[in-house]
């Protein structure tokens, strides 16, 4: 590919892919702006965007949106063993001091009706039946732990070997501390939802993925018509819009007595997303070369140790890839979890109760609850970015 010459035409490149990403993110900005507001601001007929205590700080807040561009770009450049040039020190530093200046402008420029008094009200009110004050050691608590864990975290890439245990040990301890906090705290209903996501899409993700593997691995092996088949009836399956899924699922939870179960939700999740982890396996073991399993067979190993000691620590990352889109897949499921269901709503089901009235109340309530089921899928996929380019790109490139 030939790189474009015209300076013209990779400004309004680079100004067209800023302008689409600034236009991406403007709804999930302004949900969490919306989420500190009162009602009175939320349905304001001039929006309020700025919280007072953005405009009595906007220097030190400019000061460290410069800061963290400059080390965004250190990092960044470090880790990918990219030349820190003088001249990408320089371009990058004119980008943090424009960002800065827009947002001392922004803040400058607002008038009185564009400012509103932030709060967290709307977010204790989503999660806690007890006042803030009383949750206040809980979350000094959670805080450290969640410091450790990234150290933890961060630490375990100096140990190879271990990394894969202590990865699975901070996913288990997160998980269990989710289960036993309500039994400490008075948490809302909203808690309640938001075990049930953990718990059905926890489950999914290890059943697909585990049936995925070795589905996978055995298409990608054989090369008879039976396989061929097998793909395209998955594909069909999957292309089946979500109403066809209704009735038969339905009918068969009735009969089974699993509605309104966790299993009924877990099993459902897995049958409609199972051909998508089949496929997006198969293409990752199909980069294998078929020489590494035999190597380690001649060594004495089975065709599964083979498969358990050499293929998979090889196609981890596409393991990992395959497992967060499962997981995106699982938690937003929206229809059949309010069908299949009449308590253990999950947190998209939940999140309805505030967007399906006319009662402009619920507004703040609404834009709180977007963000707080938001946030873990963005801690997640940001924990394991690294296996996810790793995927993507292994996935994509015959090797």
């Amino acid at each position: 590919m030939q790189q474009i010459r015209s300076p013209y035409i990779r400004v309004g490149i680079h100004l067209l892919l800023i302008g689409w990403v600034l236009y991406s993110v403007t709804p999930f900005v302004w949900a969490i702006i919306g989420s500190f507001q009162r009602t009175v601001d939320a349905v304001a007929r001039e929006p309020r965007f700025l919280p007072q205590v953005v405009v009595d700080n906007n220097v030190a807040i400019a000061v460290f949106l410069a800061v963290a561009v400059l080390t965004a770009y250190l990092a960044t450049a470090r880790s990918n063993a990219v030349a820190l040039t003088t001249r990408n020190n320089l371009l990058t530093g004119l980008v943090a001091v424009i960002l800065a200046g827009g947002f001392l402008y922004v803040t400058a420029s607002a008038t009185e009706d564009q400012i509103f008094p932030g709060r967290w009200e709307n977010y204790r009110e989503l999660w806690l039946n007890i006042s803030a004050e009383e949750f206040a050691p809980v979350a000094i608590g959670l805080i450290a732990l969640i410091v450790v864990l990234i150290i933890i975290g961060i630490a375990a890439r100096r140990l190879p070997k271990y990394k894969t245990y202590i990865y699975l040990g901070i996913a288990v301890t997160i998980v269990g501390v989710i289960l036993w906090l309500p039994n400490v705290v008075n948490f809302a209903e909203f808690y309640g939802f938001f075990l049930n996501s953990v718990i059905v899409t926890v489950g999914t993700v290890v059943i697909s993925i585990s049936i995925g593997c070795l589905a996978g691995y055995g298409l990608s092996r054989y090369s008879g018509i039976a396989g061929v088949i097998i793909l395209f009836a998955a594909l069909a399956f999957r292309a089946l819009p979500r109403m066809a899924f209704i009735l038969p699922y339905y009918y068969f939870a009735q009969v089974s007595g699993l509605y309104d179960t966790y299993p009924l939700l877990i099993i459902t999740f897995v049958a409609i997303n199972q051909p998508f982890t089949i496929w997006m396996l198969r293409s990752f073991f199909m980069e294998i070369p078929r020489e590494l399993e035999e190597a380690a067979m001649i060594d004495g190993c089975n065709r599964l140790t083979a498969f358990v000691r050499v293929i998979v620590p090889i196609v981890w990352p596409g393991i990992i890839t395959t497992s967060l889109f499962t997981m995106l897949l699982a938690y937003n499921e929206f229809l059949l979890v309010r069908l299949l269901t009449s308590t253990l709503w999950t947190l998209p089901v939940g999140i309805s109760r505030f967007t399906s009235g006319e009662d402009t109340r619920l507004i703040p309530l609404s834009n709180a609850s977007a963000v707080s089921i938001t946030i873990p899928l963005v801690l997640v996929i940001i924990f394991f970015q690294r296996y996810l380019i790793k995927g993507l790109a292994g996935g994509a490139v015959k090797g």
